[in-house]
Formats: C-alpha cells, structure tokens, sequence
C-alpha cells in the first residue's frame, strides 16, 4: 500500500518555471498584439472623426461664402499686410436690404482663422470680423511631408473669360501633432454681376489705404 502511494505521487508533477516562462512570454506577445490592434483602431476612428468634423466646417464656409461671391459685382487685389494676413475684398450685392456692400476675408495667422468683415460702401471697415472657420493654416506649414498654404488668387482674364473669377485654397489642420492631417477645399467663384475689364482697384478701395 504504502508503495502505491508513493509511485502515485511520483507521478504527479506540477507546472515547472520553465514551462510558466514561456507561457507568460505567449501571453505577454497575444497581449501586446491585442492592445496595438485596438490602439490603432481608436487612432483611425478619431482621425476619421476629426478629418469628418474639420471638412464639415468647410463645407459650413462655403455655404456662407458661395451666394455672396458668386453674385458679387467685383473681386479686388489679393494683397497682405506688415504681418502677412492676407486679404481679399468683393462687393456683395446679395444682401438682405438689396443695397450693395464691402466685404473683406482675411486669412489671420495671429488666432489662425479665416474670418469676414462687411462695411456700407464708401465708409471705412470697422474692424468687425466674423470668423468663418478655425485652425487654418495660413502660413506654410510642412504636413505628412508636403509644404501646404491657404491662399487667395484673384484669376487671371483672358478673351474667352466674362466674368472676374477668384480662386480660394482652404487647408483647415485637423489634429495637431505627429498624426497631423488637413482638409482641404480648392474653390474657384465666378462673380457673375461683373465684368472680365472690371479693374479690381476700384473695388472697396478703402479698405486698403
């Protein structure tokens, strides 16, 4: 009796450090390989979700801006000030009252914004702005290895051309850091109550002295 015990013990063995090591090492890499899948998952969700939020606020200015410089009787020079904000004005003759008035965008690198002024023609702006969309980049800024800007061209006439035309490159940053992204919208806006011979000089002058 007393020998059957013991071969009985003898032959129960346990888990040996061995075989624990490289259970725990099998389960450390599953782990791992786990916990990156759903990292990466999250990642991709909040950049989609961030790329869908930035191109919705977009889209948002663009609705603003589309029937005022589509029917606007002028496109004026794209210039810059001392700080390198650039601007463009356009008189929008789309307004609520029906009398023609002033407007000016402004690319502003200080809150980094595209923002709009309006002002009665032949009066000064007032320095009242509206911000049309947030986290623009409106200085050359190197994202995912490209060098982008947001910009405003005043296009070009020629002899097939009717009307004054005026280009709007929007690069809107969607989320700062290593993963940064940008939206970008490339709009061009024919100003259908103008002519191909309007001289953008005499558009809103004021808003330029």
């Amino acid at each position: 009796m007393i020998s059957r015990v013991l071969r009985r013990r003898g032959d129960d063995r346990g888990v040996t450090l061995a075989e624990m090591a490289v259970t725990m090492g099998i389960m450390s890499a599953v782990m791992a390989i786990f916990t990156t899948a759903i990292v990466q998952l999250f990642q991709a969700g909040n950049k989609n979700e961030l790329v869908a939020a930035t191109q919705a606020q977009l889209n948002n200015a663009f609705l603003r801006l589309d029937r005022e410089l589509r029917y606007s009787a002028g496109f004026g020079p794209v210039h810059t000030d001392a700080d390198n904000n650039m601007f463009v004005e356009f008189v929008n003759t789309g307004t609520a009252s029906g009398t023609p008035e002033c407007a000016q965008l402004e690319l502003y690198k200080a809150t980094k914004v595209l923002r709009r002024q309006v002002w009665p023609t032949g009066t000064k702006p007032q320095n009242k702005w509206a911000v049309l969309a947030s986290n623009v980049v409106v200085a050359p800024t190197d994202i995912q290895g490209k060098t982008v800007m947001s910009t405003f061209n005043l296009m070009q006439t020629t002899e097939n051309t009717a009307f004054q035309r005026l280009q709007v490159v929007l690069y809107v940053q969607s989320n700062p850091g290593r993963g940064q992204t940008a939206a970008k919208t490339d709009l061009k806006f024919t100003a259908l109550n103008s002519k191909a011979s309007t001289d953008p000089s005499t558009i809103c002058p004021e808003a330029r002295l």
